[in-house]
């Protein structure tokens, strides 16, 4: 009899914020509710199929205060190096035995479980390598992940931003890794697919105090059948956060210039798009 696969859940979180320090123990609804970081370790365990978290940050000085949350929590914290993330989450994973893992950041608390156990339970059916969701709110995607190829990863990789990142070595397919793409679009209706529910800003913080406030008065099961019940109750809710804007990671310079000349064409600028164009042209 073959045993289930160990389940578990690696949160990636330390306080050195710019925008918002300390955002990951702040309390969320603000008016008293559990840390930030409480809130992903909750989702995490209403997983039906999750059955470790580990939070990982930093060795430094600075996150002694998260290491003494997990503590009082009972929670797993690992920690390692501040810069070789790809490290420290490797070595999490490692030290629980996982055999899936699954992805987790400090700054999302509104994972919801339901989507969880459907991802994961498409990635072990599957057989994937590396499985990532699209289509969802941002702050509400998902990575997971075979330890093997965590493994993989972490003995192979080279690039700085492969060790400064999670999973680049993993979806680029350096070791033709079986990577899976889930569409969940169809999981949210398309006022809630634009809010932002990741928690960057200050503005972002206070937007996501309201709306967990008016879900934990539906006292239903947190879903995100619930948050749109929420915002079409007050549709005003989006407009604190809208404004921000979502720092992006490139790792190479080509996808950046692509990147860059697509947003030029879409608003019209052709002229601008084609100094992009040219730029590439003259330097390769």
């Amino acid at each position: 009899m073959v045993n289930p696969p160990h389940i578990g859940a690696v949160i990636q979180v330390r306080l050195g914020s710019e925008r918002l320090p300390n955002k990951a123990l702040l309390p969320l609804p603000f008016g008293g509710g559990p840390a930030l970081l409480d809130h992903v370790i909750i989702r995490a365990l209403e997983s039906k199929l999750i059955t470790s978290v580990v939070v990982a940050t930093t060795d430094t000085s600075k996150d002694n205060a998260i290491a003494i949350f997990c503590q009082a929590k009972g929670i797993t914290c690992y920690r390692g190096s501040e810069e070789n993330v790809l490290d420290r989450f490797y070595q999490a994973a490692r030290q629980k035995e996982l055999d899936v893992v699954v992805r987790l950041t400090g700054d999302n608390p509104c994972i919801v479980p339901a989507i969880l156990d459907k991802a994961i339970t498409t990635h072990i059916s599957q057989q994937n390598d590396y499985t990532r969701t699209e289509g969802l709110p941002l702050g509400t995607n998902l990575e997971i992940m075979a330890f093997a190829a965590l493994e993989q990863a972490h003995e192979h990789a080279t690039e700085t931003f492969e060790h400064e990142h999670v999973t680049p070595y993993l979806y680029s397919s350096k070791q033709d890794f079986k990577v899976a793409k889930l569409d969940y679009s169809n999981e949210v209706n398309m006022q809630l697919q634009n809010v932002r529910l990741t928690v960057d800003y200050p503005s972002d913080f206070a937007m996501l105090s309201l709306l967990l406030e008016k879900v934990n008065d539906l006292e239903k099961s947190f879903s995100f059948q619930a948050m749109e019940e929420v915002l079409q109750k007050y549709p005003w809710l989006p407009e604190i956060n809208s404004s921000n804007s979502q720092k992006k990671v490139y790792f190479s310079e080509e996808v950046e210039l692509a990147d860059a000349k697509s947003l030029l064409m879409r608003y019209g600028m052709e002229k601008a798009a084609t100094v992009i164009e040219n730029y590439k042209t003259h330097e390769s």
